[in-house]
């Protein structure tokens, strides 16, 4: 009980601390956020529209003070002027995509656009 208190006691700094992500701890979590999105939106595709052309995003609320983002990338599946708007996930296969419909019935959709702490950093590759 006492070394758990002390565990914790040394890791409440860390948690609270105000530090900032550098620009390449950035860039590598953007690119990261874009590999994993296109590979959940390539197999979504695969799946479900294999003959529609992907157009990758990353994720837009990575920045130095959230370097690990909202988890969620929007990608766009588009054909002869049709487009299929797809949230994808940033650090889960499992997750993968859903349409952009789906995507706001789902409690995941609070999580878009705001910070997620609950997320890992450094991201995952889940790109196989």
């Amino acid at each position: 009980m006492i070394k758990s208190a002390l565990l914790v006691a040394a890791l409440l700094p860390l948690a609270c601390t105000d530090k900032k992500a550098s620009w390449d701890t950035q860039e590598s979590a953007r690119k990261q956020a874009i590999d994993n999105a296109t590979f959940n939106a390539q197999k979504y595709r695969r799946t479900y529209a294999s003959d529609y052309r992907l157009i990758s995003r990353g994720d837009s609320t990575i920045s130095a003070t959230c370097p690990q983002g909202d988890g969620w990338a929007s990608m766009d599946l588009e054909k002869g002027g049709t487009t299929l708007a797809l949230k994808c996930s940033t650090v889960s296969e499992s997750i993968g995509c859903m349409t952009k419909e789906d995507f706001s019935k789902k409690a995941f959709a609070e999580e878009d656009g705001h910070c997620n702490k609950n997320i890992p950093f450094p991201l995952p590759k889940i790109v196989k």
